[in-house]
């Protein structure tokens, strides 16, 4: 599973998705989960990593509590654990002012 950012009519959105095969679609991608705007998506984040429960989708998808970590890490840092950029990282704490 990883993180997706989309920008959309000036908000960024953000996605839990995961690779998966599906006979005919192009895509071979789910989404898994869908956070909303960012800041958003930050603060549930931090409630998770909190102990808040996580949603029945990801924790049927299997996510623990290090990917929470993982992706809290790749927000604050804009870098994903492979070492992939985040693609136009902004800083985060602009939203949770």
């Amino acid at each position: 599973m990883y993180l997706e950012r989309v920008k959309a009519k000036g908000k960024t959105y953000l996605y839990v998705r995961k690779y998966c095969v599906r006979p005919n679609y192009s895509n071979n991608t789910k989404t898994v989960f869908r956070f909303g705007r960012i800041e958003k998506a930050l603060k549930q984040l931090y409630s998770w990593q909190l102990g808040d429960k996580l949603p029945n989708e990801l924790v049927k998808e299997g996510c623990t509590r290090q990917d929470i970590a993982d992706w809290i890490n790749t927000l604050e840092t804009g870098i994903h654990k492979t070492g992939r950029s985040f693609a136009e990282q902004t800083d985060i704490f602009e939203y949770l002012g």
